[in-house]
C-alpha cells in the first residue's frame, strides 16, 4: 500500500486550511446570489421607515435607488441616495393653501393681544410664549411645510408676511415651521449645512 509522506500531508492540509479561509472571507462576493447585501438593505429599511415616520406627508421619489445600482461602493451609493433625498426636501415647496387663514378665537383670548400685535423695533411680543403656543395647538402641532412633529421647544414661528413688508404678530401672519424648515425658508445659507435631517440620514448610513 502507497502512503503519502508527512510533509505532503502537513503542506496538503496547509493550503485547504487557506482556501478555506479565503472562501469564507470573500464568501459574499464568490456567492453573491446566496449572500445579498444585507447592510444596505437594511439601510434602505431604516431610511424610509425614517421618512414615512417624520415626514409623513412627503412623497419621496425613490427613483434614485435604481439609477445607482451601477455604483459598486455600497457606502458611495448610500452617499449618493441621501444626498438625493435632501435635495428633495430642500427644494420641497411650501403648499400655500395649508397657511391658516383664522384662528379660533380662545386661542388669542388674553388681555393684550391686540396691542402686542403691533411690533416694536425689532424686539419680539412681551406675550410671544402664548402666541407660539397658539400658533402649536391651532396647527396640530406640525410644520406646514414638510409635516413633522413639533413641540413647544422644537417649533419655529415663520411669518407669512414679514415686519419689513409691513406684517404684524397677529396669529393668522404665523405658522408653524419645523427647525430645518425655518433655515430653508429664510434661505439661512450659514445654517444650511446644519440641518437635523442631514445628520439623521448620516447616522442611519453609518449604523447600517
Amino acid at each position: 500500500m502507497y502512503f503519502l509522506g508527512t510533509d505532503y500531508i502537513v503542506s496538503s492540509l496547509l493550503w485547504l486550511t487557506l482556501i478555506a479561509v479565503l472562501v469564507f472571507t470573500f464568501r459574499k462576493h464568490l456567492f453573491k446570489h446566496y449572500y445579498p447585501n444585507t447592510s444596505f438593505d437594511l439601510f434602505l429599511s431604516k431610511l424610509k421607515t425614517y421618512l414615512e415616520k417624520n415626514y409623513p406627508l412627503i412623497k419621496y421619489d425613490f427613483t434614485i435607488i435604481k439609477t445607482s445600482e451601477s455604483e459598486r461602493n455600497p457606502e458611495l451609493r448610500k452617499s449618493i441616495i441621501i444626498t438625493n433625498i435632501i435635495d428633495q426636501y430642500r427644494v420641497l415647496k411650501l403648499d400655500k393653501s395649508k397657511l391658516p387663514l383664522s384662528t379660533p378665537s380662545e386661542l388669542h383670548s388674553w388681555t393684550g393681544y391686540v396691542f402686542n400685535c403691533e411690533p416694536n423695533r425689532d424686539k419680539l411680543p412681551p406675550d410671544w410664549g402664548k402666541r407660539k403656543n397658539a400658533i402649536l395647538l391651532r396647527d396640530k402641532a406640525k410644520c406646514l411645510r414638510c409635516s413633522k412633529h413639533i413641540t413647544i421647544n422644537t417649533v419655529a414661528v415663520h411669518m407669512i408676511r414679514t415686519l419689513k413688508d409691513g406684517g404684524k404678530y397677529h396669529l393668522e401672519n404665523l405658522f408653524s415651521v419645523c427647525k430645518d424648515c425655518e433655515i430653508i425658508l429664510t434661505k439661512n445659507t450659514k445654517k444650511m449645512t446644519q440641518l437635523a435631517i442631514i445628520h439623521d440620514l448620516n447616522e442611519i448610513a453609518e449604523k447600517s
